[in-house]
Formats: structure tokens, C-alpha cells, sequence
């Protein structure tokens, strides 16, 4: 009699566990993704937002389309972002990543040597040679690159202190 009451016991506990353990699951796949989604369609230029997990590691989506204010929406998304790294999704093209990967020069010394007002002046002289739109904004934390050219937008957040909260940006393949 003993053994049946412990073993209906654990059984009763595995249940209870595994409805607490599902339950978690799906509050956070359906509630927190909708939450995200919701509070980050908000912020103008923003398509969608969701967490997926890149290699066991979890990153937050932001799928953008002629996002503006880069600063103020990275400073919204962090707060959406719950500690989750972020990375933007835009409609770049191949001459916006040509640029780009010429102007990371003066933005990477501009953050080593701490001389941000040449480092500006330099990045607009370049992107105004390449007939491109530049938006550049900085604070304590980060960079924010926006260059467009076109329905074409290239979006980075470059940290200048290595926190972690944003990762590279991708084109959006879509």
C-alpha cells in the first residue's frame, strides 16, 4: 500500500511538472514574443521584432524598413530587449557596404583616439562623394550609422565600450 501512494505521489509531482514546465514554455514563445512585437512596432521604421535563438544563443530580430532616429529607437529596443543582444535587419545594398566598410576606418579611430569631430567630418565628406545620405549620432554608449541611398538603408549601432548589446546588422533577404 505504501509503494502504490509514493508512485501515485510521483506521478501526481511528474505531471505537475511538466504542466508548470509547458506552461513556461508557452508563455514565453506566444506572450513574450507578442509583447516584443507589440511594443517595438511602436518605434517608427520598425517592422517586426522577435527573440530566436542563433546557435543556442538567444538574439532579438529587428527587421526595419527607412528606420529613423536610430539612437532613440536602439535606447526603446534595449529596454524591450530584456539583456537579449540586438540585431537590425535592413534593405542595404552592395554600394552602401562599400561604403561602409571605408568609413570604418575613421569611425574605429575616432573611437581609439577619441577625435569624434574629425572622425564626423570625415565620414560625411566620404559619404557625400558617393551621393549618400548620412545620419550620424553618437552618445556614451555607441555610434549610430544610418546611410541611405535610395529605397537602400544601411543601419549599425558600433558600441564604444564593447557592452554587447548590439550585434552586426544584416541585409534583409527577404
Amino acid at each position: 500500500m505504501t509503494n502504490r501512494r509514493i508512485l501515485i505521489i510521483s506521478l501526481a509531482g511528474f505531471l505537475i511538472f511538466g504542466l508548470l514546465l509547458g506552461g513556461k514554455v508557452v508563455y514565453q514563445k506566444k506572450w513574450v514574443d507578442v509583447s516584443i512585437l507589440s511594443q517595438s512596432q511602436q518605434i517608427p521604421g520598425v517592422v517586426s521584432a522577435k527573440v530566436e535563438d542563433n546557435n543556442s544563443l538567444k538574439e532579438m530580430v529587428v527587421v526595419t524598413d527607412q528606420l529613423t532616429n536610430l539612437r532613440q529607437a536602439s535606447k526603446t529596443l534595449i529596454k524591450v530587449a530584456n539583456n537579449v543582444p540586438i540585431r537590425f535587419v535592413d534593405h542595404r545594398n552592395d554600394s552602401l557596404e562599400k561604403l561602409f566598410g571605408q568609413i570604418q576606418f575613421a569611425l574605429q579611430e575616432g573611437i581609439a583616439r577619441g577625435n569624434f569631430t574629425e572622425m564626423s567630418q570625415n565620414v560625411r565628406i566620404q559619404a557625400e562623394k558617393e551621393g549618400v545620405q548620412l545620419e550620424l549620432e553618437m552618445d556614451s554608449d555607441a555610434i549610430y550609422v544610418i546611410l541611405n541611398q535610395g529605397q537602400a538603408q544601411l543601419i549599425e549601432v558600433i558600441e564604444r565600450n564593447g557592452q554587447g548589446q548590439f550585434l552586426s546588422s544584416e541585409r534583409n533577404k527577404g
